[in-house]
């Protein structure tokens, strides 16, 4: 007789717990709420399943779909973003923590201790932005963490550590100013933080996608679970996004642990095609569908280039090897 370990068996109970709550806790019925959102709860299907999997959150999935195919205010599918990571994460957080996935608990400290209180700056500023700069400010910050995952994987033989080589003052100032920068995107666009901060892990400390990527789902968990308490208390957890968020819920908290899972039997190599992929058709869409001015434009190339620039340093650093 086969035994499962407990910590397995447990995760199978993640979904019909939040299922219960779904069902029972919302005043309008949530089986209406599904069959007027269905192309929510499509796009979630796959949006949470990514999310577990890579380095990037859920919301790096919806926001383009949201903004670009489904006419949704950018403010509001970063609200919906931040609102379904809590659940759909927090569930790929829980199985990590019950598989024992290996996660390195000294970045995720200082990652979040960085990136919490610059929520609220991004949040501000999101309001102050042209709609378009905010979109392709998402398409610049993916691909610019592209071309760090191809600097990272020109070399096969580029040595990757399974956790942080040094800790330090110098390590923990780097992760804490990483993690102000990605607390800003994250409040702008309601995720990044994840990209930003797995670029710094693999292409500086030069760590394995496969414990970067656990590593980056805690910190964005907590930094989502942060963020989904601020604006609830601050009152604008209100409709339509809260409908977007109920139709999501029965989806992303099987995706996101399903990915979780489907991560440690994946290759490395693996991993890093599907998001070069997911990225690629980012940045075909937003050419296509985002109006640019010549301010905004300008603007994107410095700041991808920008981006490119210290991503290229740190594939050059020999400080870890």
């Amino acid at each position: 007789m086969i035994r499962m370990p407990p910590g397995r068996m447990l995760t199978f109970l993640i979904a019909p717990i939040v299922w219960l709550a779904w069902y029972f806790l919302p005043e309008q019925p949530p089986l209406e709420v599904l069959a007027e959102h269905w192309r929510i709860t499509l796009t979630m299907a796959f949006g949470s399943f990514i999310g577990g999997a890579t380095s990037e959150a859920g919301g790096a999935v919806a926001f383009p779909v949201f903004t670009k195919v489904l006419a949704i205010p950018p403010t509001q599918a970063k609200l919906f973003s931040l609102a379904t990571q809590s659940i759909g994460m927090g569930s790929g957080f829980l199985t990590i923590l019950l598989l024992r996935i290996r996660v390195e608990w000294r970045a995720v400290f200082w990652v979040v201790l960085g990136s919490i209180p610059l929520l609220p700056v991004g949040f501000s500023l999101a309001g102050s932005l042209p709609s378009s700069a905010v979109r392709i400010l998402f398409t610049v910050v993916q691909c610019s963490f592209a071309l760090a995952l191809w600097w990272h994987n020109r070399d096969p033989n580029r040595d990757r550590n399974y956790s942080l080589p040094r800790f330090a003052f110098t390590e923990k100032a780097v992760l804490l100013i990483f993690g102000m920068i990605g607390g800003l995107v994250s409040g702008l666009l309601g995720s990044g933080l994840e990209i930003i901060v797995f670029s710094v892990l693999v292409l500086w400390f030069r760590m394995c996608e496969k414990t970067a990527t656990p590593t980056v789902i805690a910190m964005m968990v907590l930094t989502s679970w942060s963020g989904f308490a601020m604006i609830a208390s601050a009152g604008q957890f209100t409709a339509p996004v809260v409908q977007y968020w109920l139709a999501a819920i029965p989806i992303v908290v099987v995706g996101a642990p399903l990915g979780v899972y489907t991560c440690t039997c994946m290759s490395r190599m693996m991993v890093v095609w599907v998001l070069v992929i997911l990225i690629l058709a980012e940045l075909i869409s937003s050419l296509l569908l985002i109006p640019l001015s010549r301010e905004i434009a300008a603007a994107s190339l410095a700041l991808f280039l920008a981006f490119s620039a210290l991503y290229y340093l740190m594939y050059r650093s020999q400080r870890y090897v």
